[in-house]
């Protein structure tokens, strides 16, 4: 993946994209050419040297019975929204009105391993709901529904060996620029990216600058709940 430096991912960014559970693309090359599977997924840190992601797919689906030539591939967007260059103040004076997108991925390869097998497949299938699903488990199904989806999917683990990690997030724009995107995002509804490019768009002075600012905005009058020494000793980003 093609990553200019300023666009490289923080690694905190990356665990936090790693430690939400969420849904992606794995994508694999074999016998009968490229083949692609939308999927929930997970990692665990403790899988494998650099970790897996569990998995589990249809049992129709052939893609667990391929041999993959190479690596697998899964894909995952965290992130991904149109910018418009009507939300730089730079545009007009510039007369550069190029629109572009902020996304932050993930390009997980790795050895992908079927597990055609009740016991890890129930493992994978349980961690996977309860992942997502906050109010039921798979004990509160009845036993023979739940055995026979069970026996229709096959868990899956991609090994991890590398990721390549982008996070376009406004970070060549003047601070000015980036405060438009965010500002644009917002009114947008595109709340998730907004955060993202606030916490991470801005150069690490403005970014300091902007929460001191907002929280003194904030601050009422004669309320020493904040004082300036305490915004200073804890610039962490909204």
């Amino acid at each position: 993946m093609y990553t200019p430096r300023h666009f490289t991912m923080p690694p905190e960014l990356q665990e936090r994209i790693l430690a939400a559970p969420g849904v992606g693309d794995l994508i694999t090359h074999g016998p009968s050419g490229l083949l692609a599977t939308h999927l929930p997924y997970l990692f665990d840190a403790d899988m494998g040297e650099q970790g897996s992601l569990v998995l589990h797919v249809a049992r129709p689906n052939a893609q667990w019975r391929e041999a993959v030539t190479g690596e697998a591939l899964f894909l995952i967007t965290a992130a991904t929204d149109y910018i418009s260059s009507l939300w730089y103040p730079s545009a007009p004076a510039s007369g550069k009105y190029i629109p572009t997108w902020d996304y932050a991925t993930l390009h997980i390869y790795g050895q992908l391993i079927a597990h055609d097998d009740l016991d890890w497949t129930t493992m994978a299938a349980e961690r996977l709901m309860k992942a997502h699903e906050r109010t039921l488990g798979m004990e509160d199904m009845p036993a023979d529904y739940v055995a026979g989806q069970l026996r229709a999917i096959v868990g899956l683990q991609l090994q991890i060996t590398r990721i390549e990690a982008k996070a376009k997030l406004s970070q060549n724009r003047t601070p000015d620029d980036v405060r438009g995107v965010i500002d644009g995002l917002t009114g947008a509804g595109a709340d998730d990216s907004a955060a993202l490019v606030e916490e991470f768009g801005l150069p690490p002075a403005e970014r300091r600058a902007a929460l001191i600012a907002d929280v003194a905005a904030r601050h009422r009058p004669g309320d020493d709940s904040l004082s300036t020494g305490q915004i200073i000793a804890t610039p962490t980003p909204r």
